[in-house]
């Protein structure tokens, strides 16, 4: 998703936002029995009452990108002109991240990054298309791709028992662009398909779960969250899914095992770049958390 090249200030956002269809029926929905029922009551559940955690876990992420469009100019006449794949490959890193609340509120921070070079391919039915020193048609490229990203949100439980809890997420996500940049495999020429150090905010709203299971130790969790927008004509979407499984192994600490899914697309022009993309980063994590 590219339009993370783009200088975005808050009056674009303002004026300009667009949400899906399924999220904004996901906030009413959620909305509405928060308008009929009093505030929550607090329980006894690890997000009940004065509750603080953090987490750190283990993250295997495969990422998969392509592009059907991508034409970066050059000073005289196409520079770039094609389409490209790349290649499904796995990474280890880590992700992490705290809580803190009281009963029916709660605001997160949670972090992870993904540094990859990987193989690929691109394409170009262009003759006057060129990749750096005169390479066009199909050739094998290597890609660098260096990302990290930042999720802050607050939670408004409209439901807040010590059985479960569901909650409306509104907040933002950081993406920081380190680098990103396509390498001809023959010629070694470098094309930057992103300024580097590019970093945007992008607003998100979503939904919340937990559920305790009785008579154990085991909770379950998930989020969904995302949202489409366009801004100055580039059409964007970002959506972050988390399910997780969370077994207390001793006093005050759980082990934690999940699933995340992030999904991104991008379709407009970018400071001249031409580009229709999409990418997605998901796989399992393993790790603890402390809570008090």
């Amino acid at each position: 998703m590219l339009s993370f090249s783009v200088t975005v200030n808050a009056s674009s956002y303002t004026t300009n936002m667009r949400f899906t269809r399924i999220y904004l029926l996901l906030v009413c929905s959620a909305l509405i029995p928060a308008c009929a029922i009093p505030i929550p009551i607090p329980g006894d559940a690890p997000w009940s009452n004065l509750h603080a955690n953090a987490y750190a876990s283990g993250f295997a992420p495969t990422l998969k990108a392509s592009s059907t469009n991508i034409k970066i100019p050059g000073s005289s006449g196409p520079e770039l002109s094609g389409s490209f794949s790349l290649d499904s490959e796995k990474v280890y890193t880590s992700q992490y991240g705290a809580r803190v609340g009281f009963a029916s509120y709660e605001l997160s921070v949670s972090q992870f990054s993904y540094s990859r070079d990987q193989t690929g391919v691109f394409k170009s039915d262009d003759p006057l298309a060129e990749f750096g020193d005169g390479v066009a048609g199909n050739f094998p490229i290597n890609s660098t791709l260096d990302i990290d990203t930042t999720k802050m949100m607050l939670g408004i439980d409209i439901l807040n028992t010590s059985v479960a809890r569901v909650g409306v997420l509104l907040g933002f996500d950081l993406l920081s662009f380190n680098k990103f940049s396509l390498t001809e495999v023959s010629t070694g020429t470098i094309q930057n398909v992103l300024k580097e150090g590019q970093t945007v905010p992008v607003p998100i709203i979503g939904l919340r779960a937990d559920v305790a299971i009785p008579g154990t130790d085991i909770r379950l969790g998930a989020e969904m969250t995302g949202i489409s927008i366009d801004i100055d004509g580039i059409e964007a979407s970002f959506f972050d899914h988390d399910v997780n499984l969370n077994m207390e192994i001793f006093e005050n600490a759980e082990a934690i095992v999940g699933y995340r899914m992030v999904d991104i697309s991008i379709g407009g022009d970018i400071e001249g770049t031409a580009i229709n993309m999409d990418l997605s980063m998901s796989g399992p994590y393993l790790g603890v958390s402390v809570y008090f």
